[in-house]
């Protein structure tokens, strides 16, 4: 993952917080380090997701708004896919020349939003290294 973030980004590092930010603020989560908060968040967006074994980490894109993502017996890691193809599903309607790395820093972005990275300790609902990755791409915001 460290390496597909160190790809070039087509997309600024600020416009991809303020996405995230834009997301947060319009489902408007009471805790977005909740158990679940991906498909939370999904939803108050208007995506369905669909938990399915036979796609490769997830789809997005097939059908508007659907969201396909491989199942996990992991709930943090079943969240961050989620994240993930909404971060996909954000991008393509939004900003569609955009690449991996730029999905990728979205979806860290919704799973820490910036406005709590304060407390990006508390953050349990994503696995550990997804939190690392966070300070790393935090960085690229302040930085920019």
């Amino acid at each position: 993952m460290h390496a597909i973030l160190a790809r070039p980004w087509l997309l600024d590092a600020a416009l991809l917080e303020g996405v995230a930010h834009a997301a947060h603020e319009r489902a408007d989560l009471a805790d977005p380090f909740a158990g679940g908060s991906g498909l939370l968040l999904a939803a108050r967006l208007g995506y369905v997701v669909i938990a399915r074994d036979d796609v490769g980490c997830g789809v997005s894109g097939l059908m508007p708004q659907m969201l396909l993502v491989r199942a996990s017996a992991d709930d943090p890691r079943w969240n961050l896919r989620v994240l993930h193809e909404l971060a996909h599903g954000l991008l393509d309607d939004a900003h569609p020349h955009h690449g991996h790395a730029d999905v990728w820093a979205l979806t860290l972005a919704l799973a820490i939003p910036g406005r709590a990275f304060r407390r990006h300790h508390d953050a349990r609902h994503v696995p550990r290294w997804a939190v690392a990755l966070r300070r790393l791409t935090s960085r690229a915001v302040s930085h920019g």
